[in-house]
Parts: C-alpha cells; structure tokens; sequence
C-alpha cells in the first residue's frame, strides 16, 4: 500500500522531493546503498507519481554502481515500460545489459536511444562500446 494514502498530497509531493534531494546527496558522496534505500521509499509514496520513471532510473544507476546488473535491470525495464520514448531509460537498460555481459541485447538497447536522440554522444559512445564487446 503506498504510504501516500496517510498523507495528503502536498505532503507526499514534498517528502518525495525531499527524499530525491537527499538521495542525490548520497550518490555523489558514493553512499550508493543509502541513495538507493531513499529512492526506493521515495517511490513507495506513490507509483503513480509523474517522476516515477526518473526515480527508477536514478536507483537502477545506483544499483549497477553496487554492481547488481539484476537488478538494475528489472529497474531499467520498468523505466522503459513507462516511458518508452526516453533515451535516459533506453541508456540505463543498455548499461545493466553491458554489467550482464549481454552485448546484443545492450546494443540493442543503446540503438534504441540513439533513434531517440540521435546526437546523444554517451548514448552513442556506449553503443561502440557494447559493439566492439560484441565481436
């Protein structure tokens, strides 16, 4: 059950903004764990909220920092699901593929979010990458 059915709507969107807020403070600290945790409880507030996706990929980042290529994974899929057209999903997914050792399934990923935004140069760098793996 979302904790957001206690609180009312103001005072889920803020605590959710608080926790993003400190979580990025904890990923630029390297505490990957603890951004992770707070993103997690940051999306228990609500799955509907409209950052969802961006609090999956955020986390799914986190997670391939810990070296959890499964569940970064599981986190990037999701985020694709709900936001098909963001390179920044498609880019998370190719990641947790490549920390999989899955090449032809990182390329296609990556692929996918340079259709997206063709002049991404780390979507694009990364599909070198996962291409040259490949072979």
């Amino acid at each position: 059950m979302p904790l957001c059915l206690s609180l009312d709507k103001l005072k889920c969107q803020k605590k959710r903004a608080e926790l993003k807020l400190k979580a990025a403070e904890a990923f630029k600290r390297s505490e990957y764990m603890m951004a992770a945790e707070m993103y997690t409880v940051a999306m228990e507030l609500g799955p509907s909220s409209d950052d969802y996706a961006t609090l999956l990929a955020n986390r799914s980042l986190c997670l391939l920092r810990l070296e959890n290529g499964t569940m970064a994974l599981k986190d990037a899929t999701l985020c694709r699901m709900m936001r098909p057209n963001w390179p920044k999903a498609c880019y998370r997914q190719g990641a947790a593929f490549m920390r999989l050792k899955d090449y032809e399934k990182a390329c296609e990923a990556f692929a996918d979010g340079l259709k997206l935004d063709p002049k991404a140069v780390d979507i694009e760098n990364a599909l070198r990458e996962a291409t040259a793996m490949k072979t």
